[in-house]
């Protein structure tokens, strides 16, 4: 069962991300994620994916 929920693992990395993309532009390194909108939409949509057969199987739960 694939249950999808924001809670506070999520929020953590988000804030982890978002301090890591600051230190990496600080330091003038390239970015550990693709540094192009489509690159992001990418991975958003790979996601989107799995979880509409996850639903479509009846294994997709929110909570």
């Amino acid at each position: 069962m694939l249950n999808i929920a924001i809670g506070a693992i999520e929020l953590q990395a988000a804030a982890v991300g978002l301090v890591t993309g600051l230190l990496y532009t600080t330091v003038r390194a390239p970015i550990p994620a693709p540094n192009v909108l489509g690159g992001i939409f990418a991975i958003i949509g790979t996601f989107i994916g799995f979880a509409a057969v996850a639903a479509t199987r009846g294994q997709l739960t929110f909570g």
